[in-house]
């Protein structure tokens, strides 16, 4: 009987264990995603502010431009950032799927809404990156090339969102209601107007929409062990 209790003892310790490294490992790789989104935005700041020495501006220059050697002498970076953004937004997506499912009481259609929201987010994310591989300097005939890769990433993230954000409202228990309603509201709002009038500054403040909607759930999904 000792001998079987101290032997179960032993298995629990274990399963404990284990499972305590596994947490901690999640925790880092969080951290890691967390910390990477925001060093994407730092590195897409940093390229704006160095490109102003060169001309560039937000009022007069669209976000693929950073993109074009002629505009932006370091557009490599530019290309790189958005390979980078991409990759680590496909874990960072499913990270979102996987905490709105688990954290709240599901609204009826909420499964499905996760699931396009997953599922169109994701291409979001591989069309970003690929707007990377195929910036302007890289475009293909026409700018095919670019301009599908662009089309994916934004109308990719910006669907994602929408229906993130519909589960976050209809969701029974969900302390993100005002970040829910942002995210139904301002993202597409802003791409309405950009699509009504196409400048330059209204693509900027449309992917900035976008940015800041991302960063405060990053900050809630990898911050909140509750």
């Amino acid at each position: 009987m000792i001998t079987e209790q101290k032997l179960k003892s032993n298995v629990d310790f274990g399963l404990i264990a284990k499972k305590s490294s596994e947490e901690r490992v999640l925790e880092l790789l969080n951290k890691l995603l967390l910390y990477g989104s925001f060093f994407y935005v730092f590195c897409l700041s940093t390229s704006i502010i160095t490109a102003y020495f060169f001309g560039y501006s937000i009022f007069t220059h669209y976000i693929s431009d950073l993109g074009r050697k002629a505009v932006f002498p370091f557009s490599w970076s530019h290309d790189a950032f958005c390979v980078f953004a991409g990759l680590i937004s496909v874990p960072v997506t499913f990270s979102f799927n996987k905490k709105l499912k688990v954290r709240y009481k599901n609204s009826k259609h909420s499964l499905l809404f996760s699931k396009i929201g997953l599922v169109s987010g994701v291409a979001g994310n591989l069309g970003l990156v690929f707007v990377g591989i195929f910036s302007l300097d890289r475009a293909g005939p026409g700018q095919i090339y670019h301009g599908i890769s662009a089309f994916f990433a934004f109308s990719g993230i910006a669907v994602s969102i929408f229906f993130f954000s519909l589960n976050i409202v209809l969701s029974h228990e969900c302390n993100l209601k005002k970040l829910g309603a942002y995210g139904l509201v301002v993202p597409l709002v802003l791409l309405f107007l950009y699509c009504v009038v196409v400048t330059p500054i209204l693509e900027w403040l449309f992917y900035y929409s976008i940015i800041a909607f991302l960063l405060a759930l990053d900050c809630y999904v990898f911050k909140n062990t509750h």
